[in-house]
């Protein structure tokens, strides 16, 4: 279907069809006197302030969300088990609803748009277009592909142009100051290059003693064999690849009883680390000296690349807030050009050993250059917060009603 209108209609009307918050144009029910505005009897996904959402208009958010799935995740389609886990229809549900308490705002605060502005928009639409003008038959076409009703559609366009009215409300609130600007810039520009020893459960698992009678009372257990054979059956194509079970069966039940040491990983990895520490040195030797140490557990020193501050989490390692604003500090506790040296970081699934091996300035002379993006960025987050705030007491005082068989994850 989405070929068919791609090819007579170009990829505008698709941009158009397929966002969930980009803008749908419609056309007939403006025209027409008895239009219904979309709303029709039956069953329901939930209920706004009294105002249903219908199953049709939740299951077509719902398959454009899982299209744009698609189209990030190189054409796979979404599993079922992994709608559950990212909560997908919850949130389409919750899109929906934000998007119903913006158009009731808008409807008691008179910023709903008039039908002449719908007309303007949908005839300003050149993907309806035939010759140059609006047709109403390509714009038929286009609504009959997709399974919309023209009263269905004269609804959407009006509740897109309710939130386009609510966007520009919330700009026009929104100020940029030079000192913001600046500091912005320098936040932006100010970057540190870390080096690290990252040491994990696994990795602490080769350091573990496991004897050979405590691997043969393990696969002696039937349920302990068979879970066993589960990870073999896991890792069959990668680690285990042209391998048989007999020949890994005690490397894996080695490495599992290893796992339950919790402790003693805990205690190893931390050993490890003060090990690096009392190296005493962070030039090309003192590194050869850690990636000596760390070797037989499958570890070696890595670098960040140059990263900011604001980035919160670093590179296979995620949150490490205690890191970074050491390395920031001024001066660093962790940059040996200021006086610092490498520090230990732990946290309840890792152990790090950590410094900074080079740092970033920001040069004003390229102020200038970067204001524009940097004053849209601060009043783009800025609106952001602004909306959320008011979302969020418009929909504390708003009454909604989800239905659980065709919005709950469970089941």
């Amino acid at each position: 279907m989405l070929t068919w209108i791609r090819e007579k209609f170009g990829t505008v009307i698709i941009a158009l069809i397929i966002g969930f918050i980009a803008f749908v144009f419609v056309f007939y029910g403006v025209f027409n006197p008895k239009s219904t505005r979309g709303l029709h009897e039956g069953a329901v996904a939930g209920t706004v302030n009294g105002e249903s959402i219908s199953i049709g208009e939740f299951n077509r958010a719902l398959n454009q969300r899982l299209e744009f799935f698609k189209s990030i995740s190189g054409g796979n389609t979404i599993t079922e088990e992994q709608m559950k886990a990212f909560r997908v229809r919850e949130g389409v549900f919750e899109g929906l609803v934000r998007r119903r308490l913006l158009v009731q705002e808008a409807d008691r605060q008179g910023l709903n748009p008039s039908d002449e502005e719908v007309r303007q928009r949908i005839q300003d639409i050149s993907a309806f277009h035939k010759n140059g003008k609006f047709d109403l038959l390509t714009y038929k076409q286009a609504l009959e592909a997709n399974r919309y009703t023209p009263s269905g559609f004269e609804r959407m366009v009006r509740e897109d142009l309710s939130a386009q009215a609510w966007d520009q409300y919330f700009k026009r609130r929104v100020n940029v100051s030079d000192l913001e600007i600046q500091k912005r810039f320098e936040l932006t520009e100010t970057k540190r290059n870390i080096k690290y020893a990252l040491l994990t459960s696994e990795s602490g698992r080769k350091g573990i003693q496991v004897s050979a009678e405590e691997i043969k009372k393990y696969l002696a257990d039937p349920a302990k064999l068979n879970i066993a054979k589960g990870q073999f059956d896991r890792k069959q194509t990668t680690e285990f690849k042209g391998k048989t079970f007999e020949a890994v069966k005690d490397q894996i039940a080695r490495d599992l009883l290893a796992s339950e040491k919790v402790e003693e990983i805990r205690k190893l990895n931390d050993a490890l680390a003060e090990k690096l520490l009392q190296i005493g040195g962070t030039n090309t030797a003192a590194e050869a000296k850690m990636n000596s140490q760390l070797k037989p557990y499958g570890v070696e020193l890595k670098s960040t690349g140059m990263i900011t501050e604001q980035s919160g989490s670093l590179p296979g390692i995620g949150e490490a807030t205690e890191l970074l604003k050491d390395a920031f500090a001024k001066p660093s506790p962790i940059d040996p050009a200021q006086g610092g040296k490498p520090k230990k970081y732990t946290s309840g699934s890792w152990t790090l050993v950590a410094w900074v091996t080079a740092s970033q300035q920001p040069e004003l002379s390229k102020l200038a250059s970067e204001r524009e993006r940097l004053s849209r960025e601060i009043a783009d987050a800025k609106e952001r917060d602004l909306y959320e705030g008011w979302i969020k007491k418009v929909r504390e005082r708003a009454k909604i009603d989800m239905n659980p068989s065709v919005v709950s994850e469970e089941g």
